[in-house]
């Protein structure tokens, strides 16, 4: 109530920011190969890896994984026509 007995409004601060995902997926494009890493954050949840995980195509294989703090889990793809099988997948990146 201000001097006079009238209400006074709420004060109104600025909107919190969204929070980031817990999980992410960065592309990186080498020559053929495509490698897509799915970096996981302590803290996330099914939900920030399934919402991560929808971005990397789904005939991508893993091929390396580490972490420390985060764990990042390295998927490859294989542009049409090239050959599937494991040895074509962990081909180092050019």
């Amino acid at each position: 109530m201000d001097t006079y007995g009238d209400p006074v409004p709420e004060p109104r601060g600025m909107p919190a920011p969204t929070p980031a995902s817990l999980a992410e997926v960065v592309t990186v494009r080498r020559g053929p190969l495509v490698d897509h890493e799915l970096v996981l954050t302590t803290g996330a949840t099914a939900s920030d890896v399934t919402s991560a995980m929808i971005l990397v195509p789904p005939q991508a294989a893993l091929v390396s994984f580490h972490g420390d703090v985060d764990l990042s889990l390295v998927f490859r793809e294989t542009p049409r026509g090239r050959g599937d099988g494991p040895d074509d997948l962990a081909r180092p990146s050019m």
